[in-house]
């Protein structure tokens, strides 16, 4: 290995390693609340901040303080009240209806053409179509989908089925 190559790899370890030390770490220093009461004291001190940037007037605002603040007061009183209600027990999913609720979690995933072809209502139509089928005291009938053995594109399949 020659000198230059030497001292390359040196200042890119050097550099590296600077730009490793030097960026914030307050993200992964911010202890969440894990208690009811200090959610809620974060709510309030977020309340409390919000009603001072809303004495600022207009710089309150235009700069989004308030919104900040605002925003951060709900996210803590939502978090306030639900580390202290009970934990809510979730019947169990039918398999279909976990099938659909991965497949609408993967369409809301793909983004706008998604939304725009109607595959992520779809899915999310079928998923409570199926949760409303597996819950007791209902009364749903699920049919199976017809099948065309004969398409084989989708096109043709979607309007030999519909006949």
């Amino acid at each position: 290995m020659t000198t230059k190559t030497k001292s390359i790899s040196r200042y890119l370890v050097v550099a590296l390693g600077g730009l490793l030390l030097g960026l914030p770490a307050t993200r992964a220093l911010a202890a969440e609340p894990t208690t009811a009461s200090e959610a809620q004291a974060m709510a309030q001190h977020y309340r409390e901040q919000a009603d001072h940037d809303r004495a600022l007037g207009g710089v309150g605002y235009k700069t989004g303080m308030v919104q900040r603040a605002e925003a951060d007061a709900a996210k803590y009183s939502a978090l306030a009240e639900r580390l202290s209600g009970p934990p809510a027990a979730t019947p169990p999913r039918s398999p279909e209806a976990e099938h659909y609720a991965q497949l609408a979690q993967q369409y809301r995933a793909m983004g706008g053409p998604a939304y725009k072809s109607g595959m992520a209502q779809w899915a999310e139509a079928q998923q409570r179509k199926y949760e409303a089928a597996a819950t007791p005291g209902t009364s749903v009938t699920v049919a199976p989908a017809p099948t065309c053995p004969r398409a084989t594109k989708p096109a043709v399949r979607m309007l030999a089925c519909s006949r």
